[in-house]
This record gives C-alpha cells, structure tokens and sequence, in this order.
C-alpha cells in the first residue's frame, strides 16, 4: 500500500477524500429541512438606499445653492447614451435621481424630463413647448454618454505550482485586471443649440477585477485519484462606477453653470492647481461688468446689497463692498482683481447686515429702520393686461417706488397660481422708480389671457427668507391659494409693507 510523502499531505488528502466519498453516503434531506429552505426563497432582508461616494457632495451643493439663494436654473436632458455598448446601464436615470438629491431644499435646479423615445434635441424642444402651461422652454440642456470603456488595459498574474513525491500536486494562482471606464457630459443652450464654454464634466475610473484560484491538485490513496479546484473572484462593479461619474457629473455641472465652488463638496482644497485655475478661468472669461455684476448679485445673496444688478459702481454699491471686504479680513477699498475674486469665490456665505437675522453691530451704516408690517401702503405698482391678436396677453408693470417685484399668473380652471416674473429670462426682481418692465419682453413664453395676474412690491429682496411653497422655480405651481396669501408671506418676510396690484385689463 503506497503510503503519502508527510502527515500534512495526509491530512489534505483525506479532506480530499471524505468530500468526494460523503455525499454518496449521506441520506436525503428531511421535510424540516426543505420547509426551511422553502422559508427562505424571499430575501429576508430590507431593502437598503443606495448611498454612493457622491451622496454628501449631492447634499452639500443642495445646501450651497440654498444658502446663495440660487434660483430657476432650468434643465432639460437627452438620452445619456452607452457609445461603448459595453455597460448596460440606464445613466439618464442615474442623473435624474442625482439632480433629484441636489435639490430637496434648494430647488434650485429643474430637470424637465420627458421620454426616453426622443430622437434628438429638436423633438425635445418640440414636446417641450407642448407640454409647458406657458410654451416655455428649459435654458440648458444636457447631453452626454459613457465615452470610453478600455477592458484590460492592464494585467497581473502570478501562480506557484507544488508537487510531494509524486502523491499530491497544488497550484495557486492570481491575477488581477484593470479596465477603464470614462463619462462625457456638457451643457447646451437651447436658443441656439450652442455649446456653453467651459460647463462641461469628462472623468474616468479604473476599475480592478481580481482573480484567485487553486486547482490541478491530485491525491493517489488506494488507487483511487482525486482532482478538486476553487476560485475565489472579486469584481468592482461597472453599473456602480458608472454611478458615481454620474454623481459627479451632476455637481460639476451645475457648479461650473452657477459659478459655485462645487470642489469644495468633492472635498478638494481650495489651493488645488487645477481649482486656481477654473476660478481664473471664470475670471478672464467676464468682461469688466460682469465681473460687477457677478459681484453685486453675490453681495445681494447674502445680504450684503440691496440693489439692481447692473454694471454701474453705484454709492451704495461701494459700501457694501468696503464691508464686505472688512469683514473678509481686508482693506476695505481696492480693485475686483483676480486675487479677491479668488478669495470672494471660495469664501462661505456670510450673512449680511440686511439679513434679519444678522446682528446690526455688524454693519450699522447698512442697516435700515424696521417699519410697521401693518402701515398703510402707498401705491407702489401698476400693473396692466391686454390682449393680443394671437390669443395670448402681454402686461406692463409701471413701478411708482424702487423696490422688487414678483408677478403670478393664475390659471382659473385649476386656480394654479405661478411666478412669471422674475424668471429664467429676465432674473433680476429690482425694478427701479419709473422704470417699466413688459412681460413676457425679450422672454420665450407665452401668457394666457385667460389667466388672472397680480405683482407684489417688496421694498427688499426676501427670496431667501420666503417659506417653501413659494420657493418653487418659474413657471411653476407655488401651492399657494391665491395672491393674497403670497402678500402675506412676503410681508412676513421682509418685516416691511408689500404691495399687491392687480392687473387691469385694457382694451388690444
């Protein structure tokens, strides 16, 4: 009787064996046992939300553009197609749910979604002025693919073979493989169906697949062979991946179109190359009153300024900033240079003395006495509707005191009250003495003569301090009965009178 070369060849070789001989021994499974796998053909446990490695940088830049006041920037998205036909994945669902996280408080953002059958830009644009109460169209749209999937473009292996006196042989062996995946995505304006420079997402992943395994081992015991292999695999997931540059997309995208400092969510420095460079990107691509613009509206936002946006470096507009800049830690006059934007990007929102919560210490120059929500209110508006020969309305605001108006248009079959103005179109709410403003203007919307309008008059911008039923985008329901309670909540708001006027009709 051949006997093996060492106890521990033994041992295995024995294991060897009882996993071959026992299955033939063992007897049928018992009812008890049957039932219990019966038991089990649902999965017993709960089903889990998919938390990705982008979830917190979704939340942070909901939180962001919350804090900035960041409003109606429309969307409206193609199919995200797979051009490599190699990872069957649904990516235009993956950014519908990624822009959905993005938004719970903010709602900033609005994906106008529609069906997947869509051929190209064209019929989207053409379903979506169907669809829109007022015919109007989202300002982007975004396109983008899985670009690029390169199946092991690198690979290791190694493998270690073992034989004892010809009784027992072993080999082991790993391998591991790499592939890269790579998520192309940009943004479109649909006037023109032009690219917008410099808003756009191209990342790749790597993605590891490893392989371990032991196999061609023979043990001879009574003239008897036995032969037995395993393998142990590990493989990171395409579908997961695809996800996460998804995820990323989605903040890089909206970050890089509202110039917010979105690497700051992802959890890069401030002081990282390729960030100094995408602010001065930012910077050298504005014109000198943009740059004043870009400022005021920022100032505006948190409550620094209370003005129109426009180019001109107005008295007050030169307060705020002297302010701004003291509480920045810096000289509080000096030039809109590439070093405090910089500085202006990066910094957190600080609250402004014009906010009601800020402390008038801060700033008691900026601060204006409280008035009587209740006082009498002078008239501040007057606004009028007329028909026109294709069915629709056009209106005329005429503001009799500067101040920022918000116009609603109730439809009323379903009495949906809706904000017409400010909108995507025309974003600035400051209106000054005198001036008119025309509504729908220069915008791509239609007003429906059937509809009831009204404007209010805020002596301050309040959007940021507005509940959530009216923090809703454009042209969208504001779950608000009526224009009266809007009043309501804006005069809360702002601690101040504000106006209603409501439209006059005259005749075309």
């Amino acid at each position: 009787m051949p006997r093996l070369a060492s106890p521990v060849v033994s041992r295995i070789a024995s294991a060897v064996l009882v996993a071959l001989l026992l299955p033939g021994c063992m007897a049928l499974p018992s009812k008890q046992t049957l039932e219990s796998v019966r038991g089990q053909q649902n999965p017993a446990d709960r089903t889990q939300r998919t938390i990705t490695n982008f979830t917190p940088a979704l939340r942070c830049m909901d939180e962001m553009m919350f804090n900035n006041g960041t409003r109606d920037v429309t969307l409206m998205m193609e199919e995200l197609r797979d051009a490599t036909q190699k990872v069957p994945v649904n990516a235009r669902d993956m950014m519908t749910s990624a822009i959905s996280d993005m938004t719970r408080r903010s709602r900033a953002v609005r994906l106008s979604v529609f069906g997947s059958d869509q051929g190209n830009l064209t019929q989207l644009l053409q379903l979506a002025q169907k669809t829109q109460p007022f015919a109007v169209l989202p300002e982007y749209n975004v396109r983008g693919s899985i670009s690029q999937f390169d199946e092991d473009v690198r690979r290791q292996s190694a493998s270690l073979g073992l034989l004892a006196q010809q009784a027992f042989g072993l080999r082991l062996a790993n391998e591991s493989r790499f592939s890269v995946l790579g998520f192309d995505a940009a943004m479109v304006r649909t006037e023109n169906m032009t690219l917008v420079p410099g808003v756009s997402s191209k990342n790749t992943t790597v993605i590891a697949k490893r392989d371990a395994s032991a196999g061609d081992g023979q043990g001879r015991i009574l003239s008897a062979s036995a032969v037995f292999s395993f393998s142990a695999a590990r493989a990171e997931g395409t579908a997961q991946a695809a996800r996460n540059m998804v995820e990323l997309a989605a903040v890089e995208l909206v970050g890089k179109l509202i110039h917010a400092p979105y690497w700051q969510c992802l959890g890069t420095a401030d002081s990282h190359p390729e960030v100094q460079r995408e602010i001065e990107d930012w910077f050298f691509s504005m014109g000198d009153d943009e740059r004043i613009v870009f400022v005021k509206q920022r100032l505006r936002q948190q409550r620094w300024f209370d003005g129109a946006l426009d180019a001109v470096r107005s008295e007050p507009f030169e307060t705020a900033l002297a302010a701004y800049r003291q509480a920045l830690g810096q000289a509080a006059q000096g030039p809109v240079d590439i070093e405090f934007f910089k500085r202006f990007v990066t910094q957190a929102a600080v609250p402004g003395p014009l906010a009601r919560s800020a402390k008038t210490a801060l700033a008691p120059a900026l601060v204006e006495p409280a008035a009587n929500p209740a006082a009498p209110v002078p008239p501040a508006l007057h606004v009028f509707v007329r028909p026109t020969a294709q069915g629709h309305a056009e209106m005329q605001v005429l503001a009799a005191i500067s101040g920022y108006v918000y116009c609603y248009a109730q439809d009323p079959a379903t009495q949906a009250v809706r904000r017409i103005f400010p909108n995507r179109f025309a974003k600035d709410p400051h209106v000054d003495a005198g001036a008119t403003v025309a509504l729908p203007g220069s915008g791509n919307f239609q007003l429906d003569a059937t509809h009831r309008f009204a404007c209010l008059h805020a002596p301050r911008e309040v959007y940021g301090d507005l509940p959530a039923a009216l923090r809703w985008g454009d042209f969208d329901d504001v779950k608000m009965a009526g224009f009266e309670p809007i009043r309501q909540a804006f005069a809360q708001a702002s601690g101040k009178p504000v106006a209603l006027a409501m439209a006059q009709a005259v005749a075309r």
